[in-house]
């Protein structure tokens, strides 16, 4: 599946210089929402839980090279590189009792870097005004980084860790320490790839304001790891709303 779509890829941006064609560079950023489902599958079976869904940005540049322009519409190939974070408070709790106060909070960010290598189909509604267009492609994806932040205060005591979903390494802060305390869980079996199929559709406006929507679909499993024949899957879907501005 890999080689197929890294192929697929180098052929269409090939394509496109071949044709003498015409590029547009294009930087924009926006609203994000990335989803990651979670199930266990074994004996037959199959239970799945809630989605965790977790909000934030992304940042992107894309370079459009137009590779053929018909009375039909225009296609071309659209590569870029998008940065984008996620975050999401997981669990908090509070209370006090006897003038004791008791706070703890569990959240986790993610950091991503994302090559999408979109084709894209674009019609001039009103020429020099408006032009609609949709998008699809692979979205090869790369974790930054992934962490789960704990924070623990017990009246004027307080414990603050960071552990990395990726390497397994852990930070320990707390008051009642002069050092912190650092160590290592071993490998989690969480991938830092992921490899996504990306769909979209875009509006532009007076040829410079180019808004848009766009959907990447998990096609990797994440978890890698398989204990008596019980296997874990997670997949991550982003949901991207956003502007961009065309130079």
């Amino acid at each position: 599946m890999k080689k197929i779509v890294v192929l697929f890829a180098t052929a269409v941006v090939a394509m496109a210089f071949a044709a003498n064609a015409s590029a547009q560079l294009s930087v924009g950023a926006g609203y994000g929402l990335a989803s990651h489902t979670a199930a266990i599958k074994g004996d037959g079976a199959k239970i799945t839980a809630d989605p965790t869904n977790m909000s934030g940005f992304y940042v992107n540049g894309t370079y459009e090279i137009n590779f053929l322009s018909k009375n039909w519409g225009d296609l071309s190939v659209a590569p870029g590189l998008t940065y984008s974070f996620y975050g999401k408070c997981l669990e908090e709790e509070s209370e006090r009792e006897e003038g004791i106060s008791y706070q703890y909070k569990n959240s986790r960010r993610d950091h991503y870097l994302d090559v999408p290598v979109h084709v894209k189909y674009a019609y001039n509604v009103v020429p020099g005004t408006l032009k609609l267009a949709a998008f699809a492609g692979p979205v090869f994806s790369f974790g930054l980084a992934a962490t789960d932040i704990e924070k623990t205060k017990l009246g004027d005591e307080w414990t603050k860790s960071r552990s990395s979903l990726y390497t397994g390494k852990y930070v320990v802060k707390s008051s009642a320490a002069e050092e912190n305390i650092s160590g290592d869980d071993g490998d989690t079996n969480y991938s830092i790839f992921d490899l996504k199929l990306g769909v979209g559709i875009s509006a532009t406006l007076f040829e410079k304001l180019d808004f848009r929507v766009a959907y990447n679909v998990g096609l990797l499993n994440r978890v890698t790891e398989k204990i008596d024949g019980v296997k874990a899957i997670s997949h991550t879907n982003v949901l991207q709303i956003g502007v961009a501005y065309n130079f």
